[in-house]
């Protein structure tokens, strides 16, 4: 599981639960947890799946409310909104943002971090606007995030949302399925031209970093080469700054479209690498 999970989750924790929750619940979960958790890292499922669970006891919160929360705030944290700005620009609705999201997934299963992104399938064919169905069928069965997901989705658009689970892995079924609609609010969220017009230069900022990195065949370039090569394109020095590199290159990561040596072994921040991820899967030996 990506480290923006595991990172959310205890900011999840800290925020929803008053006290000491936050280092009971480290200290219960000892070595079984990393001393400090990077957004940018790869962790095994286990850890988190086993952290809802101590969360759960400590609590006194069910197990599936807890993720319902959580999928909420995921969606709707201020952390996750910066550093999947590349995503979220793109889009201006509850049932936009679910499509991107699957997409993003999907992207970001072909990232060489051994990644399994919450998959899920989805129809839309004659239904109306703002009408969507979603097929969920993973095996860590976190349908509860999912729905969560969904509600945050809406309220982050200022919508007003229907779910409807038809069936559920959990009551036996193969596959979750639930039916979404999506309604506007009375109360409109905008963005002030702005905030519109820095957020899209951000986005074709991060783009033309896009066209400039190898592609996964290569090497991938460190932060200083990347600089280098704008700087030789005329760039002026304060539009490469470091952060301003680093802010373009972890959202397109974050898109699935960037990867990187976080995952290896010895990796810094000086010293990581970045190239682009493949945009389609390769051909499989059937259909060659």
């Amino acid at each position: 599981m990506q480290g923006l999970i595991f990172v959310t989750w205890e900011k999840y924790l800290s925020e929803r639960f008053s006290g000491s929750v936050l280092k009971e619940y480290r200290d219960k979960l000892g070595k079984a947890l990393p001393t400090v958790l990077l957004a940018s890292r790869v962790y095994d499922d286990n850890i988190l799946l086993t952290g809802v669970a101590t969360a759960s006891q400590i609590t006194s919160v069910p197990v599936e409310m807890l993720l319902r929360e959580f999928g909420r705030y995921f969606i709707t944290n201020g952390l996750t909104r910066h550093l999947c700005a590349y995503i979220l620009t793109q889009v201006h609705s509850g049932r936009e943002l679910l499509l991107a999201m699957h997409d993003a997934h999907e992207q970001m299963s072909r990232l060489p971090d051994g990644l399994t992104p919450p998959l899920f399938q989805y129809t839309a064919r004659n239904q109306k606007p703002g009408e969507l169905t979603l097929i969920y069928d993973s095996p860590r069965k976190l349908c509860s995030v999912l729905m969560g997901a969904i509600e945050g989705a809406a309220e982050r658009y200022g919508e007003q949302v229907r779910i409807v689970e038809r069936t559920c892995m959990k009551r036996g079924n193969s596959a979750c399925r639930f039916e979404i609609r999506f309604s506007a609010s009375s109360t409109e969220l905008l963005e002030t031209p702005e905030q519109s017009e820095r957020q899209q230069a951000k986005q074709h900022f991060a783009h033309y970093i896009l066209s400039l990195l190898p592609d996964n065949g290569g090497r991938g370039v460190t932060l200083a080469e990347l600089q280098k090569r704008l700087a030789l394109r005329g760039m002026q020095l304060e539009r490469i700054r470091p952060a301003l590199l680093l802010e373009a290159l972890r959202h397109l990561h974050y898109a699935g479209l960037v990867a990187t040596t976080a995952n290896h072994m010895g990796d810094d921040l000086m010293h990581r690498r970045y190239w682009r991820a493949p945009t389609s899967d390769p051909p499989t030996s059937a259909s060659l």
